[in-house]
């Protein structure tokens, strides 16, 4: 009777601690989920945020400013607003890449990594239109890898997948 009440308690006991670490797993996981989730998403708001600004900068720059003082007034005006919201969803994109190191996966990383580097590189172009093209390839690029490795980094793995997460 001892041994069927000793059991009882002992399995009961282990029940309780593989539950509590099943939950801490499942819940640790989701907060990381959710972490990714976020990092992604922001980056990839302001990476498309910066292509729309270098697109329609580009087209600017391409059509140039038109004839009279009054239509170079207003390219200037133009040209000024575009590069000021490229500019700050640069900053954005910087600043979230910061934190994105813990997160994203290594494939991500060097994606932003290459797009500092293009950006970097683009003030020695020869002219303002080669500028924003090398910085608008290198966005697009950027934007494509790293939505490539959302949908892979956040795909639903279930609990199995999570698990051996853990225990590697």
């Amino acid at each position: 009777m001892l041994d069927s009440v000793m059991i009882a308690s002992f399995s009961g006991f282990l029940g309780g601690m593989v539950g509590a670490w099943l939950s801490e797993i499942l819940t640790t996981g989701r907060e990381r989920w959710n972490l990714r989730r976020e990092i992604y998403t922001r980056l990839l708001e302001h990476l498309g945020e910066a292509a729309d600004a270098l697109e329609l900068l580009y087209e600017a720059v391409l059509a140039g400013p038109g004839r009279g003082e009054e239509a170079e007034d207003q390219w200037d005006i133009r040209i000024a607003k575009l590069t000021d919201r490229e500019s700050r969803a640069e900053g954005e994109i910087r600043r979230a890449t910061s934190v994105a190191a813990i997160m994203l996966s290594d494939e991500a990383i060097k994606a932003l990594k290459s797009l500092q580097k293009e950006w970097d590189l683009s003030g020695k172009a020869e002219s303002w239109g080669e500028h924003v093209s090398i910085r608008l390839d290198a966005v697009r690029k950027a934007y494509d890898v790293l939505l490539a490795a959302a949908k892979n980094d956040l795909a639903f793995e279930g609990l199995w997948g999570k698990l051996s997460r853990f225990t590697k």
